[in-house]
């Protein structure tokens, strides 16, 4: 059986009957240039979907089990006959998913992006084979605002203070580049990139002269971005020490202490590791793009310019990010407004 491992137990896969239709929409989104994340996110939703729900019926399983509580147990749940042809897919079917992802207390936002990655699915199997869409004229889960998650006042000094000892790579430790280690917190200080961005940039891509690096963000869509000049200084000395290194002929920006290139993978645990060490909890390289994008519109940026800069198309996600920044703005005003005269 085909499983993934969540925080809630086991993630079913085996799509069984059903998984050619997902090939098929995964060799599509290929075609299209989707990203490998998007394809995988897509994929994953609807192979979990059909094996868990429709192929079971929708009975309940050990993970369901565990969220029963008095007011809402499993036993309530909307069972049927097990469904192994897409094109018998109801409203019926999709909506006791989505109550059975809410059973088991996933976040608003897990349970949105659910629906929203199936809706792809049915979109383009509508098309696909011809046949009506089941999530036609469906609304989408609503999801509670909630300010996005920024750093207390002192947080990002204390990890981006350098750890005492060396700046040089020693070969066989873990956290051992910490000019380079430096230099990336410090451009997602300035910058708030996602992490797949700082991964992918190449030493053609920054430019320290210019203050700026050219990007490739989702859908293959590129964008510059800015970084202060202490940022800039950090950046040279790091690529100094890079030119030293047995892979400066790689062309990626970032490299490893252990060889190659540095893996979206590896910044991850830098990020975490930093964090830890610096005594501030909660830390992953996301949050940085919350608090960039706080930070400059707190700071009276322009929405227009944080969604150039951000590569966001939307204005649905400058919303997202700028709760905590409107929040912080109001509480300024008030108290210029009804402070004591």
């Amino acid at each position: 059986m085909a499983t993934r491992y969540l925080r809630r137990g086991p993630r079913n896969l085996a799509a069984g009957p059903l998984k050619p239709h997902i090939d098929s929409f995964v060799l599509y989104l290929r075609a299209e240039g989707r990203s490998r994340k998007t394809i995988t996110l897509y994929s994953q939703a609807a192979s979990w979907f059909a094996a868990e729900h429709l192929l079971t019926g929708g009975q309940p399983t050990d993970t369901d089990r565990r969220f029963d509580t008095a007011d809402d147990t499993s036993a309530d749940m909307v069972t049927f006959e097990p469904v192994r042809d897409w094109e018998l897919v109801s409203r019926v079917h999709l909506r006791s998913w989505l109550v059975r992802l809410r059973h088991r207390q996933h976040t608003d936002s897990y349970v949105n992006n659910q629906y929203r990655c199936l809706q792809q699915f049915f979109r383009w199997l509508s098309a696909e084979e011809e046949i009506p869409n089941p999530m036609a004229k469906m609304r989408p889960p609503k999801i509670a605002p909630k300010p996005v998650p920024v750093f207390d006042e002192g947080d990002v000094d204390r990890i981006l203070r350098m750890p005492k000892g060396t700046d040089r790579c020693a070969a066989k430790r873990v956290d051992v580049c910490k000019l380079r280690d430096s230099a990336i917190l410090q451009l997602l200080k300035d910058t708030g990139l996602r992490r797949q961005e700082i991964a992918g940039l190449r030493v053609g891509d920054v430019s320290i002269a210019d203050r700026r690096a050219v990007v490739t963000g989702k859908g293959s869509k590129t964008r510059y971005v800015k970084f202060t000049h202490p940022t800039a200084r950090t950046l040279d000395k790091y690529l100094r020490w890079r030119t030293k290194q047995p892979d400066a002929h790689l062309p990626h920006f970032w490299l490893s202490h252990k060889g190659g290139p540095l893996t979206e993978s590896g910044i991850y645990q830098m990020v975490r590791r930093r964090a830890r060490r610096a005594g501030v909890d909660d830390v992953y390289p996301h949050r940085w793009r919350h608090d960039f994008s706080h930070r400059y519109l707190a700071r009276g940026g322009e929405e227009g310019d944080l969604m150039e800069l951000n590569g966001w198309d939307s204005r649905q996600m400058l919303r997202h990010y700028g709760r905590s920044a409107a929040a912080s703005r109001a509480a300024r005003n008030y108290d210029r407004i009804m402070g004591d005269s």
